[in-house]
């Protein structure tokens, strides 16, 4: 007969090749850790009925819990080191073992600054890590195959077309999965479903919707550009006061509900939360799996408590508009129409739940961080603000489409977006199981596939010169840009971001009113903004440092 550990170690072994090899678990997680605390205390309770004592019951039931763990763990490792189909990919060894090491290296929220030195180290195709083994059960009786853990990190000029591009037939990613049980139209990972509601925010953000914000959007630009004129030349925290802006307004275009932080000049308690929340994100993305767990077992601790308020400050925004009567459209007004519609369907609560996360975070937390990084760039390059002043003249500054024909405030504008892009590192599909070539380099099916900005960004491939900042290479000198696919914000095909037309308007509407009446400059002792980029946090959305400027009247 066996011995007991022996039997634990064979458990290990079984348990990984029989069952943890097989499906995704990120949703299971806390059944699998439930299951796992009822085991252990099932062999201690036989123990003591067994008439042992306590403590020998409790150092058994240790034992047998290290054995069966340390063979279930050492047969993941072997099996991820030597034997799985992606063993011949560079990357960092203890990512391939476990995603662990890529949280770790990702504690400070730097993630952006680990894969570029994971690309400068191990090329263009790097193993980052493993995610999928063989059959995924998605929610919504959604069935996808798989055939083993796998996850790539690819740093090309063709990497988004290769992901979103026309005729792919790639999946999105376990990530797409965090407001789960809630449903977003945008991020839901069933293709069918996002196709067919997709269409409803389409309406919602399309141009002749964004007609009808108009008025509010340059009510926002006049009332952001007051603060600034308030400010007679001291140093603005230009990152508080753009987060201000962007949240102000998609309250007031999301909602019709003026949040008032630029009228108070200070954070409203629900968005400080919602940062706080979505800080969460910096080191744990690499690993949705973690946050998952955090949601089901320590809801009402630590940041987990603040994605919850968080959801449910979200959910009261869309309440408080259900309530409302107005002559004048807002986004929400798609979305209520959308669930008034559908009646009695059970799964309209979770989609309206999702749909209003989405459209609170996504309509200005890259807004923020994207205005930040262009006036950063502004004062850092003033020659290209005098430019950008030049042009505006005789133009129709309170006009987004009259605006977006200015080529050097365009170029300046993608310039930003190329070197600093508002979204860092998010983006991640699976393979079909056909598998896809990129460059002559075969990715096998079932992959997860990563494709940062930040990086692809600044590739030599891409970009003559690509650490510096040229907005010329927009329209004036296209021969600086060696692959345009390398481009892309805003994400391509039918999953990119449905909102980048209001996004670019309110970009280009403050910029062209700042630049207008305002010379600026970094602050006293600012060391020319030196802080923005090396205190970057990579938090779903870029976190810029501390980037304090002055605004010189030039009246």
């Amino acid at each position: 007969m066996l011995a007991p550990g022996v039997v634990a170690i064979i458990a290990g072994l079984l348990a990984h090749r029989l069952v943890f090899i097989h499906g995704e678990w990120h949703l299971k997680g806390p059944r699998v850790v439930v299951l796992h605390l009822l085991s252990s205390c099932l062999l201690w309770t036989k123990h003591l009925f067994g008439r042992g004592s306590t403590q020998a019951g409790l150092v058994e039931t240790i034992y047998l819990a290290t054995c069966y763990l340390s063979s279930l763990f050492i047969s993941i490792a072997v099996y991820r080191l030597m034997f799985h189909r992606l063993k011949h990919f560079p990357g960092p060894k203890l990512a391939a073992v476990t995603k662990l090491w890529h949280v770790w290296k990702c504690r400070n929220s730097r993630g952006h600054l680990v894969l570029q030195a994971w690309h400068e180290k191990y090329g263009e195709f790097v193993r980052t890590g493993k995610i999928y083994p063989n059959q995924v059960e998605l929610p919504d009786n959604i069935e996808l195959i798989y055939s083993g853990p796998a996850e790539i990190t690819i740093f090309h000029p063709e990497a988004y077309e290769a992901m979103d591009g026309p005729d792919n037939d790639n999946t999105r990613s376990d990530w797409y999965d965090l407001l789960y049980p809630r449903i977003s139209s945008i991020f839901t990972r069933d293709r069918q479903l996002h196709h067919e509601r997709r269409k409803m925010w389409e309406q919602a953000l399309s141009r002749k919707a964004l007609l009808q914000y108009h008025r509010r959007m340059v009510e926002k630009v006049r009332t952001l550009q007051s603060l600034v004129a308030l400010g007679k030349s001291s140093p603005i925290l230009i990152n508080d006061l753009m987060y201000f802006f962007a949240f102000d307004s998609m309250g007031e275009f999301a909602f019709s509900e003026d949040f008032g932080m630029m009228s108070s000049k200070r954070w409203h308690s629900s968005i400080a939360m919602l940062r706080s929340a979505l800080t969460l994100l910096g080191p744990f993305s690499p690993a949705i799996w973690i946050p998952r767990l955090g949601f089901a077992f320590i809801p009402s601790l630590w940041k987990v408590r603040h994605w919850f308020q968080m959801l449910e400050f979200c959910d009261q925004c869309m309440a408080r508009r259900m309530k409302k009567t107005l002559p004048d459209r807002d986004i929400a007004s798609w979305f209520i129409e959308d669930h008034v519609k559908r009646g009695l369907d059970p799964s309209r609560a979770r989609w309206l739940s999702g749909d209003t996360a989405t459209l609170v975070v996504a309509g200005s937390d890259t807004t923020a961080p994207s205005l930040t990084l262009l006036f950063y760039f502004l004062a850092r390059y003033p020659t290209h603000a005098e430019k950008i002043y030049e042009e505006i003249h005789g133009v129709d500054r309170d006009s987004p489409a009259a605006l977006a024909t200015l080529p050097h405030l365009t170029g300046t504008i993608n310039e930003t977006m190329r070197l600093l892009p508002a979204v860092l590192t998010f983006s991640s599909r699976v393979t079909p199981p056909q598998g896809l070539m990129i460059d002559g380099t075969f990715i096998p099916g079932n992959t997860k596939i990563c494709a940062p900005r930040y990086t692809i960004g600044r590739l030599e491939t891409a970009y003559a010169h690509p650490h510096e900042f040229i907005p010329e290479r927009w329209y004036s000198q296209p021969e600086l840009i060696k692959d345009k696919r390398a481009f892309a914000p805003f994400g391509v095909g039918r999953t990119s971001c449905v909102g980048r037309h209001l996004a670019l308007a309110q970009i280009r509407l403050v910029a062209a009113a700042l630049v207008f009446h305002y010379r600026i400059k970094f602050a006293p002792g600012e060391n020319n903004g030196k802080a923005v980029e090396r205190d970057m946090k990579d938090q779903l959305t870029a976190q810029p440092g501390a980037c304090r400027l002055v605004f010189q009247s030039r009246v």
